[in-house]
């Protein structure tokens, strides 16, 4: 409890002791202000997987790419670009669900992928405030057994969107059947995310002539890259773009389509719109391919659109132009605007001003844990070792997704995890094992040179030891405030999700590998 909470909790106890009325009206009379501003027309959350910011038209990629995500943009409230608080599904849905940091809300990773049943998501909070709540997942992660059902009314899978477009477009009226509730609705759109698929009425979307593009690039197609050791060569990495860019058209058409079913409901002016991604994607500017495997730019920087009701009467958002918010902010925005409070130890609501950077975290990689923290247009990446990197780290993770690699690791993939697990288990998340201390590293994120094609992810290296000390200060105070003090990760008892053969199956052919732990 902190001291804030602390001193009113006294004051309460104090008034009541002494029978204090008049503070009690003062109190109650507060409460009925809260609630006469608060909104009731509809709450409306879009979530796009792995759509990074320069994709999108809007914020610097091809302007042909996104038409209804530019539009929007022109259209919304405040329109920029955020810093995720991960860069892959599983911690950075959570956070965004729940108003924690990946490390307080405990999911870093497949084997603690499931939401724990204390922390309340976006949609149990506004089902307490009286919402009727409908949910459309995509990605195998944010389904019900992994937490992703609680506070909804009914989730469905999303597929090809005609579900969530007919509740969009019956948004306030009695073909609903909510007895004149105020409605939420999230949908989660699956692409960019691979496996990317050749769709030829979208060719001419492309900002250059496509190269011979395959029919379907899959998950196996691109791990071979994912090693940071293995070079992608620029022919096959335009043919990797050109695809991507078309599954963002795609994901753009399905957007596209939602929104014009929201329009039709009228409801449109008073709806509350959120619109943003769980990460981005990366095609070798760091290292590596796809996502998760570090925190590049082109992995944490997503586009953020929130579009207030015509006749918003509550706070104005705190958002300056060039501004990068985190999206973990995303769940105090909605439950606020809603008339609830963030709740303790939530991310601050985009109507608070904020000047603190924006974090992200990605724990148990080979060895490393890596936080960074995004102040303007400066990016602090600090690095801690809990255990040697293995050579035979990618090999596994190759097996894991049910590929082969070209050479067969020297462990199996039990072994190697366990070892890992077990040596993330006695380290401190940011100083890491004793004598190994973290490595500091501070990029400028620019714009892209005239001319430069699109996607084009731009960090320059700043070699100032003194601005790496004073950020990194920052930093590690911005994660205790976050996540509290440094301690070693806590043992999650129990929460086994139960997953039937085609669940797994699709886990792996996103790219990841099925829950490992041996108390399943």
């Amino acid at each position: 409890m902190t001291n804030a909470h602390r001193r009113r909790f006294a004051g309460r106890a104090l008034a009541l002791a002494a029978g204090a009325l008049a503070m009690a009206a003062l109190v109650a009379c507060g409460g009925c202000r809260r609630e006469a501003s608060a909104h009731r027309g509809p709450i409306v959350l879009i979530t796009i997987d792995a759509l990074r910011a320069d994709a999108v038209g809007a914020f610097g990629g091809p302007p042909q790419l996104t038409p209804a995500l530019d539009a929007l943009a022109r259209e919304a409230t405040w329109a920029g670009t955020a810093v995720a608080p991960s860069s892959w599904t599983v911690p950075s849905m959570a956070a965004l669900f729940t108003g924690l940091q990946p490390w307080s809300n405990q999911n870093w990773h497949g084997d603690a992928a499931m939401l724990r049943p204390e922390l309340v998501t976006i949609p149990e909070a506004l089902h307490a405030r009286g919402f009727a709540t409908a949910g459309f997942y995509s990605n195998v992660w944010l389904r019900p057994p992994f937490g992703y059902g609680a506070g909804f009314d009914e989730l469905r899978h999303f597929r090809e969107g005609k579900r969530a477009e007919a509740t969009l477009a019956k948004l306030g009226t009695p073909a609903a059947g909510k007895a004149g509730k105020p409605q939420f609705v999230w949908a989660h759109i699956l692409p960019p995310h691979a496996p990317y698929v050749r769709r030829d009425a979208l060719l001419d979307r492309l900002p250059q002539p496509a190269p011979s593009l395959p029919r379907r690039v899959s998950v196996v197609d691109l791990e071979p890259w994912f090693d940071p050791a293995v070079p992608l060569d620029e022919e096959q990495a335009d043919t990797f773009r050109a695809a991507y860019q078309l599954n963002v058209a795609f994901a753009d058409q399905q957007l596209g389509r939602l929104l014009a079913a929201l329009r039709r409901s009228g409801k449109w002016d008073e709806t509350l719109l959120v619109v943003t991604s769980d990460h981005g994607e990366e095609f070798k500017e760091c290292g590596q391919i796809e996502h998760g495997g570090n925190l590049c730019r082109a992995l944490i920087e997503v586009p953020l659109l929130v579009k207030l009701p015509k006749a918003w009467s509550g706070p104005a958002l705190a958002l300056r132009r060039g501004d990068h918010p985190s999206t973990v902010r995303v769940r105090a925005t909605l439950v606020e605007a809603a008339g609830g409070e963030a709740g303790e130890g939530t991310a601050p609501s985009l109507f608070h001003e904020e000047r603190a950077g924006a974090l992200s975290e990605l724990y148990l990689g080979n060895g490393t844990n890596r936080i960074s923290y995004v102040e303007d247009d400066r990016q602090l990446i600090w690095e801690s070792r809990f255990a040697p990197p293995d050579p035979d780290y990618y090999r596994v993770h190759t097996l894991d997704i049910g590929a082969v690699p070209a050479v067969a690791p020297n462990t199996s993939s039990e072994a190697l995890h366990a070892r890992l697990e077990e040596a993330f288990g006695r380290a401190l998340p940011l100083s890491g094992r004793a004598g190994t201390p973290p490595t500091l590293t501070l990029w400028q994120w620019a714009a892209p040179p005239p001319g430069s094609p699109p996607m084009t992810s731009v960090r320059v290296p700043v070699h100032d030891s003194a601005a790496i000390d004073a950020m990194g200060r920052r930093l590690k105070a911005a994660w205790i405030a976050a996540n509290g003090a440094e301690a070693p990760p806590v043992t999650r008892s129990g929460g086994c999700p139960q997953l039937t053969p085609e669940e797994e199956a699709e886990l792996k052919a996103l790219g990841y590998a099925a829950t490992r732990r041996r108390d399943c």
